[in-house]
């Protein structure tokens, strides 16, 4: 029997529910419980029993000042499985305790502390809020104005669900789970029955349609059923370039107002569907491309992460004690956020976790590991500058760190907060450089090759000449997201895994090295792209492995280094120097006849070189040369960007690659080049071998040879340009890497070669790669479009089936936008052919190009 006794001798008592962990990381509810003079009550799950009992004895533990702690038994994937518990505990409790209050902190005690506040007469969201926020099917079920078309595929009728009644992608979630476990993208039919059978057989799961569009989530505070305060967070997540949705970043408030009025309103109207009445809500968004805005979820309780921190970061209060206000029905209010804040989850490579580091700045790492409780952060003044509030750890060390499946996969974050977005994105970058994640990755043991970035083509290759899961790829997380390939090794045989590790970080290149452990069996570590080229020759070195050698590299690397190296080596350069204003590129210019080549110092496909002459715009130059870069290619390191300016040569160009073997020059080749004739002497040809006086093709083999000497070069392949000028060779660049526009294919028709073949031969230490015989001529001729957004393509097969040719490659279609060529990315296309000679494969490249017609708006029909 229930029975009770006299109100009057019994203590006002306040109930907490959730995990422990997360109650006692959020102490301010029990500070704020404490001041008042309430008994504090805690129902958490058994499993922190040995936790909060030693915690309970700690004076210095924020679980010291609980009274009691109840513990029930549940599973978050079955509905309603802790409620036993609760309402047992809360029996107890309500004949000792006047309970004045219940809140639920964590998720997994949301509906039961529904029931008990219902039941007792306390604040609440309401028993259908409370109910509805636990599960995502009757999320969909009350709220049909706000979700995406979706099926509940109840445990017990899996077998009878229709794969073909729902159109993909589709995401896949179970029903009553959190922290996005189990929650995938799922293409087709067979991957959707795959991932059905791999749930629980007694859980309920939520399969419907993906909403493609940011992600944001919307907080607010509700009295009396009266929003008192809201405010959006944006988020990203791991959908951006995998299947899953764990989330990497919170914004508060957004940096993206102008979604914040869609949101707002749908959010109102959502908790007015619910008849939410007190507390706070959770609720997630996505903003499609027609701006609806589909509910993906909603919670009853304080949000996750370190949101709480965030909001006080953000508007100089905590909102624990609003909360708390709510609760015990005080009229309650919160300030607008006067700051920007962000929390950021890092992404690592898999293994053990061996050790977190923070470079430049005033801050070590807080390992907080699973349990642990976090440092408090207090809030800055609105106009205090850009600060790193903290870097935590979530892992103990030695843990080993798996893919980002959950949110508790996940193993470092840093706070951060500024005046403004563009400070606080600013700062993001710089910390994101400082903060270095060193795990002991577990490799498997048949990777063979290591290759410093990311290469469709070469990947496309190597599936042909290497055995199944042989190469291991090294990329920038920042790339491996623009370029969306997390799901690598799925699409290529020869991968073993990708990991996110800082390839492009040319000033600190042992990171790498501590960041990726030797693979037993590896056997050549291949620079794949241009920013890759540093950090490949650093880590071929750390190997014992051949390679370009890291001084060689470096030289590579930088343009105007290259140019100083090769001063008094004997090979003809034009006059330089380094600027760094568009005054000393007018001065430049002047003093060399009214003309000059301004270009970067470190970047690649001709990015931001441009031909000046004595009417072009110094300063509108430099601006473009400046701020000329590729994001989806280069990761955003600390500026250390140069320029150059030069003189300004006449003549054919032509490029030398070259295999080096042990610094020793093998197999060679010319190949001549065509050359837009606009300030942007961007290539829109090539043709091999190049048809050169003997004379002339000797001088640069023996060019090409010094510069390899002169520079240190050791095994690798050499891709240099250069300018004749009178026939004689002059140094344009030289990259250590295999060449970009086609240069391989045609290599490989010319000389019946595999060029990849030959670099990964010296790579490997198998020797060198001798002179080899011209069969036939290559051409590859580059399509040129308006600049416009594309209407029709025509001549596409006409074009594929014209003599000689081999290859055509469109990266434009109706819909795409066409650009000024200022750079070989711009370019609209490629075409390859051969014939019997280097006039002959020239004419079929332009005859079969000629056929192709990319008419953009605006341009002739």
């Amino acid at each position: 029997m229930d029975t009770q006794t006299a109100p009057g001798q019994r203590p006002d008592a306040f109930v907490l529910t959730g995990s422990f962990l997360v109650v006692c990381r959020a102490p301010l509810y029990l500070e704020e419980l404490a001041r008042r003079g309430l008994k504090i009550l805690l129902i958490t799950p058994s499993y922190w029993r040995d936790d909060a009992l030693a915690a309970a004895k700690d004076p210095g533990h924020p679980a010291y000042v609980i009274d009691e702690v109840a513990f029930v038994d549940g599973d978050v994937s079955r509905d309603n499985s802790y409620l036993p518990g609760v309402v047992s505990a809360a029996r107890r409790w309500r004949e000792n305790y006047n309970i004045v209050g219940a809140y639920a902190v964590g998720e997994t005690q949301v509906e039961p502390t529904g029931l008990l506040t219902d039941a007792l007469g306390l604040r609440t969201p309401g028993l259908r809020a409370t109910r509805v926020c636990r599960s995502k099917y009757l999320q969909r079920w009350y709220l049909p104005e706000f979700s995406p078309v979706s099926v509940t595929v109840p445990a017990d009728e899996r077998g009878a669900f229709d794969p073909d009644e729902v159109r993909y992608p589709v995401v896949v979630k179970p029903a009553s789970r959190h922290s996005s476990s189990g929650v995938e993208t799922v293409e087709d039919r067979a991957a959707l029955l795959t991932l059905l059978g791999s749930y629980p057989a007694h859980e309920t799961v939520l399969v419907e349609e993906k909403v493609v569009g940011q992600e944001y989530s919307v907080e607010s505070l509700v009295q009396d059923g009266r929003i008192i305060f809201s405010s959006v967070t944006r988020k990203s997540t791991t959908d951006s370039h995998a299947r899953t949705f764990v989330e990497l970043s919170h914004t508060v408030p957004s940096d993206r107002p102008e979604a914040d009025g869609p949101l707002l309103d749908a959010n109102r109207r959502m908790l007015e569907a619910l008849g939410f009445q007190d507390g706070i809500a959770h609720a997630e968004w996505r903003i499609d491309a027609d701006g609806r805005a589909f509910l993906m979820e909603v919670a009853a309780r304080t949000p996750g992460d370190g949101l709480c921190t965030l909001y006080e970061l953000a508007t100089g209060a905590p909102l624990e004690p609003a909360i708390v206000q709510i609760a015990l029905g005080e009229p309650a209010r919160y300030p607008q956020p006067a700051r920007v804040a962000r929390q950021v989850y890092l992404e690592h490579v898999p293994g053990i976790l061996a050790d977190v580091r923070v470079q430049g700045f005033d801050v070590e790492p807080v390992w907080v590991g699973e349990s642990g409780l976090w440092p408090a952060v207090g809030p800055a003044a609105p106009a205090d500058p850009p600060t790193l509030r903290g870097v935590l750890v979530h892992h103990e060390r030695g843990t080993e760190l798996g893919p980002l499946r959950s949110s508790e996969d996940r193993a470092v974050s840093f706070f951060i907060d500024a005046p403004t977005v563009a400070e606080l994105d600013e700062l993001e970058g710089r910390v994101r450089r400082a903060v270095t994640v060193h795990t002991v990755p577990s490799i498997p043991e048949s990777v063979t090759h290591v290759l410093v970035g990311y290469s469709p083509v070469m990947l496309a290759k190597l599936d042909g000449q290497l055995p199944a899961g042989s190469v291991l790829v090294l990329e920038e997380p920042a790339v491996i997201d623009a370029r969306g390939i997390t799901a690598l090794a799925e699409r290529h045989p020869c991968v073993a895994a990708l990991f996110p590790v800082p390839s492009q970080d040319e000033a600190n290149p042992h990171r790498i090295i501590e960041a990726v452990p030797r693979p037993a069996g590896v056997r050549a570590v291949v620079p794949v792209v241009e920013y890759g080229v540093v950090v490949a020759a650093a880590l071929a070195e750390a190997w014992g492995l051949p390679g370009a050698g890291l001084a060689a590299a470096r030289v590579l690397r930088d343009k105007g280094e290259l140019r100083a190296a090769l001063a008094g080596s004997g090979i003809a350069q034009p006059d330089w120097t380094v600027v760094t204003s568009p005054e000393e590129v007018a001065a430049f210019r002047a003093a060399h006849g009214g003309e000059c080549v301004l270009k970067p110092a470190n970047r690649q496909a001709s990015l931001g070189v441009q031909l000046l002459g004595p009417q072009d715009d110094v300063a509108a130059a430099w601006e473009h040369t400046t701020a000329a870069d590729e994001p989806a290619l280069r990761a955003q390191y600390a500026d250390t960007a140069r320029f150059l300016v030069e003189q300004r040569l006449r003549g054919p160009e032509v490029s030398v690659e070259a295999v080096v073997h042990d610094g020793e020059v093998g197999f060679t080749n010319v190949t001549a080049k065509l050359v837009q004739d606009t300030g942007h002497p961007v290539e829109t040809g090539h043709t091999l071998p190049a048809d050169l006086p003997q004379r002339t093709a000797d001088a640069l083999r023996h060019a090409i040879a010094g510069l390899a000497r002169a520079v240190g070069f050791r095994s690798g392949i050499l891709h240099s340009e250069w300018i004749l000028v009178d026939g004689e060779p002059h140094l344009v660049e030289c990259a250590g890497r295999l060449p970009g526009g086609g240069i391989t294919i045609l290599i490989d028709l010319s000389y019946d070669t595999d060029i990849l073949g030959n670099l990964l031969h010296v790579l490997t230490g198998t020797g060198p790669v001798a002179a080899l015989p011209a069969k036939r001529a290559a051409a590859v001729r580059f399509l040129v479009a308006r600049p416009g957004v594309v209407e029709a393509v025509t001549g596409v097969d006409e074009a594929q089936a014209a003599p000689g040719v081999h290859e055509l490659h469109l990266s434009v279609a109706p819909g795409s936008v066409v650009r000024t060529t200022t750079s070989s990315w711009d370019r609209a296309g490629l075409l390859v052919a051969t014939g019997a000679d280097a006039a002959e494969a020239g004419r079929h490249a332009e005859h079969a190009l000629s056929l192709i017609d990319v008419r953009t708006a605006g341009s002739e029909k």
